[in-house]
């Protein structure tokens, strides 16, 4: 009996020690100077949410390779995971257009904020020295402050996803 009770102690424990993170797909194309400009942007966000938010770069590109995407992120110094979507498996599922595009999903998986990071580029070949809006950021804000996400759908500017 006091096996079962050391096991069932031990089995709870582990069931609720890692609570559910927030996901953000960032979809991302390796020849778009705007994706090559907001990895900075991306390594921040990363960086501060390391603990509460799991991210992943989708490449959507049907031409991109594994190579060629660890080159992109060994180049600017993206360290996080990704997956190739050549099919356009996810594109579909969550209606990506563009790159870069960010979808802030809950632990079921819901879409919580869709579009771009900010509002630096806010229509193709214009964008503002500094952004005004951090969209992103104050999607994972509201949600980690369980409130709900003020703005949660910005079109995204960038290269249209072929």
């Amino acid at each position: 009996m006091k096996t079962f009770g050391y096991f069932l102690i031990l089995l709870l424990s582990c069931s609720f020690t890692t609570a559910p993170k927030l996901r953000v797909l960032v979809f991302l194309d390796t020849e778009c100077p705007i994706c090559q400009k907001i990895t900075p942007k991306i390594r921040q966000l990363v960086e501060d949410y390391k603990n509460q938010v799991e991210f992943e770069i989708i490449y959507p590109t049907r031409t991109e390779t594994g190579q060629g995407a660890t080159s992109f992120e060994r180049a600017y110094r993206l360290s996080v995971k990704h997956r190739l979507d050549p099919t356009h498996q996810l594109v579909r599922q969550y209606k990506a257009t563009t790159t870069p595009e960010v979808v802030l999903l809950s632990p079921r998986s819901e879409i919580l904020y869709k579009g771009n990071i900010d509002d630096q580029f806010y229509k193709l070949g214009a964008f503002r020295a500094a952004p005004g809006k951090h969209y992103l950021r104050e999607a994972i804000e509201a949600t980690l402050a369980s409130r709900p996400v003020a703005i949660p759908y910005v079109p995204a500017v960038g290269c249209l996803i072929n």
